[in-house]
């Protein structure tokens, strides 16, 4: 503790004073009716005032008497799912209407909600889920549910029934639990808080008593629902009959957006972290227009770290009508239990304040004993604030939850906070530092040693230390390594991104060769906090007119991290929302011209931004960024085929994409027509995860052989990282062991453009060639896809070769093969041995009939068996069998083929072809397809948490839309008469394979597996939707 901390032998505190600290500077005990949940308080209003305003999203408002409707059914729902009284009920919501609906659902059946953050690592989130053991989880519709986790129920608001029936069972009391939310854990595991119904009534209580009971306050909810102070935002006003403000966010902090949705809404109340408020107020003082905005403004609420007294008096003076209040508390004591409003007396230093209504916070010393006024010591809480401690961890709740020795104060335990304080003379709690290893950055306490233990998960790293340098708005995270093998920051970056939460990422990472140590052993972190501080003032001072060189020198001051050319991606080197915000602010005060954060998110480079202070408009200079695929497609010169080559009899191959639908079928058919190991890069943790990851994957498709498990090598690892994400011994065994490459893995998602592809389907294909080239140079097979190919009116059929130089594809997807090809292209010139083959639509196993779940076929299917109907379309697919596509890779790797090759089937098949076989089956109805869309949409209607049947619903196109038969008809183009297959059908040949039958028998056995896998389909004989 620090140095004005009282020894053990200081004398005990005075009765007189003793008095006043624990009744005259605590909360008063108030009267508040216990017979009504914060739930019985919106009803009572949804009953009082049912067509008053609730919530409202973007351009939608739901009125009172609606969200309690839609929060009964969606209550029904969860109850059907299994969800029970006392059941915890984890929410991955994105922020949207679902979110306090889903809440309230889960009040009306006394089951606590624990919310989860949508942008959280899968990882990360798998790991709470295991802890909770929940029935189910509420999630978003484009959530993709994760092997291991429980059934999910998706909501969407506008497939809900309204129910006016709000009998759920008995209610819950004022002692059972209401909500969990996951703070950060000091072994590097994430613990879940519990809080009970009591702690959160008092809270909304006091907030109503002392802010307003007026039913005409607008309140923004601006914290992401991971946090606990978003609570008061979308609840508390739902309590008092007031209003609720939800925005819409793309994931990046706008400032100028929030403030234009301030004046939009007329939003009287919000809350704000100490840094982003910093920011804001930056903001106002460089453009004073701005302040306007916010004159709807009452009340502002301040909280999450230590307040900057300089921005909250700045703010003051300018909105002199706005009310600031300073908030203190921890998650364990329902969201916030010490306030202050802010005053001009308060000018040089603010203090947290005094605890609220039936709440207590006393500063005790090591001994658990009172401390005088003015003397450090921690803070403990006390009161109808407390929690109940930490779900199935008894050893942390007993050390963070400990017995109350006052008489004065209520119940039987003070919660520690872990906070240094003291008490003012005035009565008023100062704040100091942490007594632990947590700091509190953008509002969220951090334990330190959990970014540590996800830092450490890398195997190039043998230590970690982050500590937290700068203050205020510019306070950021400092992770210092020692290493083996020079590891690539960018690669030990997208390492803690995939780990952790974008707050808990560092934004800087130092390799140092040791640790500084103190004189008995221990890293001093003194010295480290040194080292951070140091390093972000050493910035460039040099004077210079250039711009580029103005730039450099502010994203320095923002980053801290050395930015090694003008082309470098402000994001990609420790830049994120509220860096971007400060940094379009600089670059507007410094060039006298107004940057947005959003341009800053557009163009994030110092070249572009160069452009853009210049007078360039946005899209004028994104048009000439490398967001355009032609500035990829030139190969690194260190990448040849100079080395000897590898043997022809290959014992090793090296598998990308194992995990997908067509890498499995390669995993079986190297595993089936050659003797190799194979060894497969997958995305994962440890080699344990990459092995259960794969396993699951291929039994799911029903490959697993147990006779042949043997010879699979789960290899963790990234495509998109420097070395593939392996250690430096991994990746040299791996380049002398593998005598062949099978390139599949990519991202596919065709509502994405080119520059979300670009990582892992170019820079992965620069590192698959990175390897093949190294030790000795490997054969290179790789999986593509015939949308490379632009259909340009040339007569005949598009041949087996390279694809045109100058004319790239128009989506995404195929931009990012285009240019994987033409750096294939150059790299066999230099004398690597390639392979290329174009996929068209793969579909079910042939023998199996197990198809792709995310196939566009498989999707309609599904919805024609929910419906209990098929419909005519016009449109022809290509029908190639994934064991076909599995087998011919697997005969050009065996046969050391390169050149290109079209797989697909000689001829199309109609889309009326496959899914009548599902009707003969199933014996479905025939519907023309208006009837079946609106059939449709009624089914999805009534199954809000079947994903697949949404996911068709958004694809095919509405029936009432326009030239309806001509989409339907597009919905696929058989591609087998433009394009040549003679190489493809030699291999085929040579390789002994027969040729490829009419495809009856095949979608026979698709619809087989349908009737084999699932009993919700009735065979034929028992009608469907009848």
């Amino acid at each position: 503790m620090a140095s004005r901390t009282r020894g053990s032998g200081m004398a005990p505190v005075a009765s007189e004073l003793r008095s006043r600290l624990l009744g005259e500077f605590n909360g008063r005990r108030v009267f508040y009716p216990q017979d009504r949940t914060v739930l019985q308080l919106f009803e009572d209003r949804a009953r009082r005032q049912p067509d008053a305003p609730a919530v409202t999203f973007g351009d939608r408002t739901l009125t009172y008497g609606r969200l309690n409707r839609l929060a009964n059914t969606l209550a029904g729902r969860l109850r059907e799912a299994g969800v029970g009284r006392g059941d915890l009920v984890p929410l991955l919501l994105r922020n949207g209407f679902e979110l306090p609906l889903s809440m309230l659902a889960a009040m009306k059946l006394a089951a606590p909600f624990v919310p989860f953050d949508d942008l959280w690592p899968g990882d990360r989130l798998d790991r709470m889920i295991e802890t909770l053991r929940p029935t189910v989880l509420v999630c978003s519709p484009a959530t993709e549910p994760r092997p291991g986790w429980p059934a999910t129920l998706s909501v969407d608001v506008d497939d809900l029934a309204e129910r006016d029936s709000d009998d759920h069972g008995s209610p819950a009391g004022m002692d059972d639990l209401i909500y969990g939310f996951y703070t950060s854990g000091s072994t590097g595991l994430p613990k879940c808080t519990l809080n009970i119904h009591r702690g959160l009534l008092n809270r909304f209580g006091y907030m109503t008593r002392a802010f307003s009971d007026r039913t005409d306050e607008v309140v923004l909810q601006n914290s992401r629902p991971a946090f606990d102070s978003s609570l008061w935002q979308l609840l508390w006003p739902l309590t008092t009959g007031s209003q609720v403000v939800i925005p819409d966010r793309a994931g990046i902090l706008d400032l100028a957006a929030t403030t234009a949705l301030i004046k939009r809404h007329g939003v009287t109340m919000t809350d704000f972290v100490p840094s982003i408020f910093n920011t804001l107020v930056e903001m106002l003082d460089a453009t004073p227009e701005l302040a306007g905005e916010l004159r709807s403004l009452r009340r502002l609420l301040i909280g999450g770290e230590e307040i900057n007294t300089g921005a909250v008096q700045r703010f003051r003076r300018l909105l002199p009508q706005v009310r600031i209040t300073n908030t203190y508390g921890p998650t364990e004591a329902s969201i916030g239990s010490v306030f202050h409003e802010v005053t001009d007396a308060d000018a040089e230093s603010i203090p947290i304040g005094r605890p609220i209504d039936n709440t207590y916070a006393v500063v005790l010393d090591e001994n658990r004993e009172l401390v005088p006024p003015g003397v450090h010591g921690e803070i403990h809480i006390g009161g109808d604030c407390l929690g109940l401690g930490y779900l199935n961890d008894p050893d942390k709740t007993a050390a963070a939850f400990v017995p109350n020795p006052f008489d004065e104060i209520p119940g039987p335990q003070l919660y520690r906070t872990g906070d240094i304080g003291y008490v003012r003379p005035d009565g008023l709690l100062g704040f100091v530092g942490r007594r632990d290893n947590q700091v509190k950055v953008g509002g969220v306490r951090v334990e330190l040693s959990e970014i540590e233990s996800a830092l450490l998960s890398h195997p190039q790293v043998l230590d970690a230390k982050v500590v937290l340098s700068g203050t205020d708005g510019a306070a950021r995270l400092v992770a210092f390594l020692t290493h083996r093998d020079d590891p690539d920051v960018a690669a030990l970056r997208r390492h803690a991104r995939d780990a952790l939460p974008p707050y808990l990422v560092p934004k800087q990472f130092v390799l140092l060769d040791a640790m500084p140590l103190t004189p008995t052993g221990k890293t001093d972190r003194r010295r480290l906090a040194k080292l951070a501080d140091r390093s972000a003032e050493a910035e460039d001072t040099e004077q210079s007119g250039d711009v580029r060189q103005v730039i450099h020198t502010i994203w320095r001051r923002l980053l801290a991290e050395p930015i090694p050319h003008t082309s470098a991606d402000f994001f990609e080197h420790g830049g994120d929302s509220l860096s971007a915000q400060r940094l379009a602010l600089a670059l507007s005060d410094h060039f006298g011209v107004r940057i947005t954060v959003r341009d800053v998110v557009t163009v994030p480079t110092i070249e572009q931004q160069a452009q853009l202070v210049a007078g360039a408009p946005v899209a004028a200079v994104r048009a000439r960024t490398p967001e355009e695929p032609s500035a990829d497609v030139l190969l690194p010169e260190d990448i040849t085929g100079d080395r000897p080559l590898a043997s022809s009899t290959v014992d090793d191959v090296l598998l990308t994409g194992a995990t997908g639908f067509v890498g499995a079928q390669l995993v079986s058919d190297l595993l089936a027509g050659t003797d190799a190991t194979v060894h497969c890069v997958v995305r994962a943790a440890d080699a344990a995860e990459a092995e259960r990851r794969l396993a699951t994957t291929l039994r799911a498709y029903r490959l697993w052989d147990d006779a042949v498990a043997d010879r699979i090598v789960a290899v963790p690892g990234d495509l998109r990282a420097v070395r593939l994400g392996l250690s430096g011994d991994t990746y040299g065994e791996l380049t002398e062991r593998v005598g062949a490459v099978v390139h599949n893995g990519a991202l596919v998602n065709l509502l994405l453009g080119y520059g979300a592809h670009r990582l892992a389907n170019v820079t992965g294909t620069l590192n698959v060639l990175r390897l093949a080239a190294e030790a000795r140079t490997k054969p290179v097979h790789f999986v593509s896809t015939l949308g490379v190919v632009v259909a340009d009116g040339r007569a005949g059929r598009f041949p087996e070769g390279p694809v045109p130089a100058d004319t790239a594809p128009a989506d995404g997807y195929s931009q990012s093969k285009w240019v994987a090809e033409r750096l294939l292209q150059t790299a066999a010139e230099r004398g690597i041995p390639v392979a290329v083959y174009r996929l068209g639509e793969v579909m079910p196993h042939s023998a199996t009939g197990v198809p792709n779940p995310r196939s566009l076929v498989e999707l309609l299917v599904h919805a024609c068996l929910s419906v209990g109907a098929v419909f005519s379309s016009g449109s022809v697919t290509d029908y190639t069998p994934v064991d076909r596509v599995g087998r011919l890779v697997v005969a050009g790797l065996a046969s050391a083929a390169t050149g290109h090759f079209h797989v697909l089937a000689p001829r199309p098949v109609a889309l009326d072809d496959v899914l009548g076989a599902f009707a003969t089956r199933f014996d479905l109805r025939r519907l023309d397809y208006t009837e079946f869309w609106h059939v449709l949409r009624g089914v999805a209607a009534d199954r809000p948490d079947d994903a697949p049947l949404r996911s068709a619903l958004a694809v095919i196109p509405p029936a009432d839309g326009p030239d309806v038969a001509a989409r339907v008809a597009e919905l696929f183009q058989g591609t087998a008469a433009q394009f040549e297959t003679d190489r493809a059908d030699a291999l085929a040949r040579r390789a002994g394979l027969p040729p490829l039958d009419r495809a009856d028998a095949a979608l026979s056995r698709y619809a087989d597996h349908h009737a084999a896998r699932d009993q919700r389909w009735a065979p034929a004989g028992a009608p469907v939707g009848r």
